[in-house]
């Protein structure tokens, strides 16, 4: 109980700064956590004024006959076992033949706590033109930031082995500059009806395969190239 006498103006000013810093703290926490913006459904209905148009990012020309889109969440074993396995046979075998360009376009999944501040990374990287070595250093190395409390201090080793400039990309990522496009694809996989990783898609339409090697692929491309031209292309996929 407070003396007869006693002020209580102090204890009132030591509760009010402490409840300041609290807000502070919260505020700093989910402007430094990309997963306190990550994209819902409900979200992607009426996307803002000026957000990005979903892009991905590219493998091969132009002028292939095809194109495979494939949406994919850097947490998601499957997604990392086809990136190991499967993605170097295609990189070497397939798209080198020009007939095949490749989408891959982000699909952060709810419940993966790590998977967005990676695909962060990974879009931080491809403003210094270096996709493409952060997305095998994440999915090679899955399991280690997976379970990290904070992966970022793994996003910086692999940002620092594959010769990024690190202070650019520190920047990028505490900026979250790349999220709205991140967000963008994602809406752009769940309008299509995308729900899990990994999904793939022919020209706009889904894929539906039993297995995830490179013969499956090679298999459906070469069946796809015997067609005429206008049923091998039932139609451009929307992400350009």
């Amino acid at each position: 109980m407070a003396e007869a006498g006693r002020s209580l103006k102090p204890f009132y000013f030591l509760l009010g700064l402490i409840a300041v810093v609290g807000i502070v703290l919260i505020v700093r926490a989910r402007g430094s956590n990309p997963a306190a913006g990550l994209v819902a459904s409900s979200d992607c209905q009426s996307p803002p004024l000026g957000a990005p148009a979903p892009k991905g990012v590219v493998l091969g020309p132009d002028s292939a006959k095809f194109e495979i889109t494939e949406y994919s969440d850097f947490e998601c074993p499957y997604c990392a076992r086809f990136a190991i396995l499967t993605m170097p046979d295609i990189r070497q075998r397939l798209i080198p033949t020009g007939k095949v360009r490749w989408r891959y376009m982000n699909f952060p999944l709810e419940g993966h706590a790590n998977s967005p501040a990676a695909h962060l990374a990974a879009a931080c990287a491809l403003e210094q033109g270096k996709f493409w070595e952060m997305h095998d250093a994440l999915y090679m190395n899955q399991e280690r930031w997976v379970s990290e409390g904070n992966p970022q201090r793994k996003f910086l080793e692999y940002a620092r082995n594959i010769g990024l400039n690190i202070d650019s990309f520190q920047v990028c990522m505490q900026q979250r500059r790349p999220w709205p496009q991140i967000q963008a694809d994602k809406c752009e996989g769940i309008r299509l009806g995308v729900n899990e990783t990994p999904t793939f898609l022919v020209n706009g339409q889904k894929l539906r395969i039993s297995g995830l090697a490179y013969d499956d692929f090679k298999r459906i491309v070469d069946s796809l190239s015997a067609l005429p031209a206008t049923a091998a292309a039932p139609g451009q996929a929307k992400a350009r």
